[in-house]
């Protein structure tokens, strides 16, 4: 009896410290487990207050390096799965091997192998999927990664890196810095972090700014072989740029100067609070039109009272002759044409001040004008409403007054006129072209190429035909008359557009000046400090794969207002539309 309680015991002690081991060992292995989320969490919030970056200057080679890393970082960002799948922030792994990349005499390319290397590549699988594959002759743009393959420039290791990376071939993309929503194929960037609390004299984060806007135009930018710039060189040039700030206005203005880079009217660029380009250059605004008629620039319009009148040719606004002023603007807004249009036409009379002098020539003479700045905001706009014109025989309509459903009562009432003039100087208000192609063209036409963006390989952009639609009527039943189009450098992106498939109208002319040369969608952008812009994201090309960016649509006939025109008060665009409609050119 007591040999079996004494085993009872034993048996009891047994239990009782296999539980406390077994308990201890889980208490420790959830511990570990506790230990390893927090610092894991750590890791993700380890740069929310900064990068920990701050230096202003570097030398010629760690510049060169800096690039490199920049070209790296981008590779891996749009290419690895591991940050294709969202599983990393590849903004804070920029900045944890940063430190190694300043420190002289680093073995650059050692560091970023070792750097790219521990994310592993046994995932990386090269096959394309059949949709994402696309025949040579419809490739419009390739990647330019050539680079990748110089083991010189890279060290055999970084470079073997690289090139399985490249052939990763990821389709699915939701959780990518640039991603597409189901079948879509324009890219977005939800996925990019704003950095809304960023320090401006941080340089790291003013340098992924740089680097973040550069990659961007590497692989998402349908139109980077024809920006006319050396890209790489961009990049090193920007760099000390980039760096050599410590505030808000030395990062916003540099931003600023790099979009022009890429010469694309598309490109806006909104400030923390939202502020404009055009702001930085005043709050007022000289309260008038302009257009530049044989290299001058002449008032077209005035809104308020200022001391500036119509017709006045302007030599000079305030300290600054004209032709410097020109050239000031152009430094900070992106312009696909060295012509007025877009912000560039918003940019150019503003000012700090309310009062200037102003130095024109009026009616031969040169005076000295002291006028007066308002805070209204000035546009170019057409204001003439669509109307019947010549008794009923021509119909004029304005694309930027149109509303939704007016294309058909317009056809409906007008059918039978001589000739139509269709005013595509302002930006369509309403669908025009698709519904008024429907009335004029009698088949289907092939009018464009689309460039639009293989989303499984970054920098690869194929071409799509756009054709005119399914008409309403028979080849009987199209609209007989003449088509007049009106355009000139403020017909920009819809408006450059819709005159490519107006075009296809048999009795069509072309009249004006050449368009802005930014035709396609606007690709949205956010860079860190919450600053907002944008480019051109799909590209648009004739039939024969010929460009329209930087290029405009060209007119059939070419016609420039005249100052004697102005000053009366006509509008010679729809002098000579008229004038073609009843008696042909």
């Amino acid at each position: 009896m007591r040999l079996k309680k004494r085993r009872n015991r034993m048996f009891f002690v047994f239990i009782s410290v296999l539980f406390i081991l077994t308990t201890a060992g889980c208490f420790a292995s959830q511990e570990t487990h506790q230990l390893e989320q927090v610092k894991e969490q750590e890791q993700k919030q380890e740069y929310d207050q900064g990068s920990g970056m701050k230096f202003s200057s570097l030398s010629e080679q760690k510049i060169e390096d800096f690039a490199k890393l920049s070209k790296v970082w981008g590779v891996v960002k749009y290419y690895h799965p591991k940050v294709v799948s969202g599983d990393l922030n590849w903004d804070y792994e920029l900045f944890r091997v940063m430190p190694s990349i300043l420190e002289e005499n680093s073995d650059v390319n050692s560091i970023l192998y070792d750097w790219v290397h521990t994310l592993g590549n046994e995932s990386i699988t090269g096959d394309l999927e059949h949709q994402y594959q696309f025949s040579e002759d419809s490739i419009q743009l390739s990647p330019t990664t050539d680079w990748s393959k110089d083991e010189e420039y890279l060290g055999t290791d970084l470079s073997l890196e690289l090139s399985k990376i490249l052939d990763s071939n990821i389709s699915e993309r939701k959780n990518a810095y640039v991603s597409f929503n189901d079948e879509s194929p324009l890219g977005i960037m939800h996925n990019e972090n704003a950095y809304t609390n960023m320090k401006f004299d941080d340089t790291g984060y003013r340098l992924l700014g740089l680097f973040r806007y550069w990659n961007i135009i590497e692989y998402y930018f349908p139109y980077k072989d024809v920006i006319g710039e050396e890209w790489d060189q961009v990049l090193l040039e920007f760099i000390p740029k980039m760096i050599d700030g410590s505030d808000y206005d030395s990062y916003f203005m540099t931003l600023a100067e790099l979009t022009t880079r890429v010469h694309d009217s598309h490109v806006y660029l909104g400030g923390k609070n939202r502020e404009s380009i055009t702001e930085y250059f005043g709050i007022y605004r000289l309260p008038v039109n302009f257009v530049e008629i044989n290299n001058q620039i002449v008032i077209s319009t005035v809104y308020n009272k200022c001391g500036l009148e119509v017709g006045d040719i302007v030599l000079k606004v305030g300290d600054n002759n004209i032709d410097e002023l020109l050239e000031d603007r152009r430094k900070y807004i992106s312009q696909s044409r060295e012509d007025t249009s877009g912000h560039f036409f918003n940019a150019l009379f503003r000012t700090h001040q309310k009062n200037m002098d102003v130095t024109v020539i009026r009616q031969g003479k040169t005076m000295n004008i002291s006028a007066t700045s308002s805070l209204q905001e000035i546009n170019y706009f057409v204001y003439t409403k669509s109307q019947a014109m010549e008794n009923g025989e021509i119909y004029y309509i304005n694309a930027g007054l149109l509303v939704d459903g007016e294309i058909d009562s317009i056809m409906k009432r007008w059918w039978d006129t001589k000739g139509l003039i269709v005013d595509l100087r302002n930006y369509p208000s309403s669908s025009v072209d698709y519904k008024l192609a429907q009335y004029l063209i009698p088949s289907e036409e092939e009018f464009a190429k689309a460039s639009l963006p293989n989303r499984a390989v970054p920098g690869e952009y194929y071409f799509e035909p756009l054709t005119s639609g399914e008409p309403l009527r028979t080849d009987d039943e199209v609209y007989k008359g003449k088509v007049v189009i009106l355009i000139n450098e403020h017909t920009m992106s819809n408006g450059e557009f819709t005159t490519m498939l107006l075009r296809k109208t048999e009795n069509s002319i072309v009249l004006g000046r050449p368009t802005a040369g930014a035709d396609g969608n606007l690709f949205r952008i956010t860079l860190p400090g919450n600053i907002k812009t944008g480019i051109s994201g799909i590209g648009i090309f004739y039939p024969d794969k010929k460009p329209t960016q930087r290029i405009g649509v060209q007119p059939d006939i070419r016609l420039d207002p005249t100052i004697e025109g102005i000053t009366e008060g006509r509008d010679e665009y729809v002098e000579k539309a008229v004038e073609i409609i009843k008696n042909g050119y």
